[in-house]
C-alpha cells in the first residue's frame, strides 16, 4: 500500500493525478520535469527523495503495462479495433496429455510405489498412499479418454 506524505496523498496519487493530465509525459524517458513540478510542490525539499523517484519510476512502468495490454485487447484478429475493451482474463486452456503419456505416467507412478514399498513400508506410508493416489487420478483420466 502507498505511504501517505505529509499532505495527506501518496506518491503514486500525486505523480498518477499529473500524468493523467498531461500523458506526453509518460512516454518520456526523462523525469526531470515530473522532479521539477515535485520539488515545486514541496518547498521544503531541496531534493528529490529516493522513495519519490521509486515511486514515479514504478507508476509509469504501471501505466504503461496497462496501456500496451488495452492496445492488445483493443486489436482484433482480423485487424480492426473494437468497440468496447475486453476482460483480460480469459485463459487458454493447457493441453491435453496423450494416452501414451498417460500410460508413461501411469508406468513411472507404479516404479515408485514398488521403490517406496521396498524400501521402508512403514516409514513411507505418507508416501505410499500419495503415489496410490496420483496413479488412481491418472487411470480415471484415461478412462476418460
Amino acid at each position: 500500500m502507498a505511504k501517505k506524505q505529509e499532505g495527506g496523498e501518496s506518491i503514486q496519487g500525486y505523480f498518477r493525478q499529473i500524468l493523467n493530465e498531461n500523458p506526453k509525459l509518460l512516454k518520456q524517458r526523462s523525469n526531470e520535469e515530473l522532479y521539477r513540478r515535485w520539488l515545486a510542490d514541496h518547498p521544503d525539499e531541496k531534493e528529490v527523495p529516493e522513495r519519490v523517484k521509486q515511486g514515479l519510476a514504478n507508476l509509469k512502468s504501471l501505466l504503461r503495462k496497462r496501456s500496451r495490454r488495452m492496445k492488445k485487447v483493443r486489436v482484433q484478429s482480423n485487424g480492426h479495433e473494437a468497440t468496447a475493451p475486453v476482460a483480460l482474463t480469459v485463459t487458454k486452456a493447457p493441453p491435453r496429455p496423450s494416452s501414451a503419456n498417460l500410460f508413461k505416467l501411469e508406468a513411472q507412478i507404479d516404479e515408485a510405489l514398488l521403490t517406496a514399498r521396498s524400501m521402508d513400508p512403514t516409514g513411507l506410508d505418507d508416501v505410499i498412499k500419495l503415489l496410490r493416489s496420483a496413479r488412481n487420478k491418472v487411470i480415471v483420466r484415461l478412462a476418460g479418454d
